[in-house]
């Protein structure tokens, strides 16, 4: 699946949660069970109804400073992203790299190179396909040397 097909399901997904939510408010006691049902039916991917849980738990966190929840980061933390950083990843690369940490595939340290690398790329916004690469780049290039920290990423290469 495409990238851009990617971002309409979670979008479509994203909107029916709410259109949902608003019925729930509105009365409407067997919304949420129309949303389950509406779910199993609509027939987004796995990684589209993933994107779609990160994108609502980033907002949930909207005006906190950038930070890591439930204490120290490690592979279990949550972390909240900037408005920078949201404004600057699609809701999908953002899930990306997010599932990329959570599965231990990058540290805190080459999650936060990467974050820098694509926020600094003007780039807007950017795309899994572009955050693939830079995490990709970043993750091999600690694993080659360890040295994660000594500048060796470069300047990101974007095809106008």
């Amino acid at each position: 699946m495409s990238g851009r097909s990617d971002h309409d399901g979670v979008q479509r997904l994203l909107r029916l949660v709410g259109d949902k939510l608003e019925d729930y408010l509105d009365g409407d006691e067997l919304a949420l069970e129309a949303l389950g049902q509406a779910i199993e039916e609509g027939g987004w991917s796995g990684d589209e109804l993933h994107s779609a849980i990160l994108a609502i738990r980033a907002l949930a966190g909207a005006n906190v400073p950038p930070a890591w929840v439930a204490g120290t980061p490690g592979r279990h933390a949550a972390r909240v992203p900037s408005s920078e950083e949201r404004e600057s990843l699609s809701t999908e690369a953002l899930g990306y790299l997010l599932d990329l940490q959570r599965q231990g595939a990058l540290d805190t340290e080459q999650f936060e190179r990467v974050l820098e690398l694509l926020v600094g790329s003007g780039v807007r916004p950017v795309g899994v396909e572009l955050a693939r690469d830079v995490a990709s780049r970043v993750a091999l290039e600690h694993g080659d040397d360890g040295n994660a920290g000594d500048g060796s990423h470069g300047d990101i290469e974007v095809a106008h």
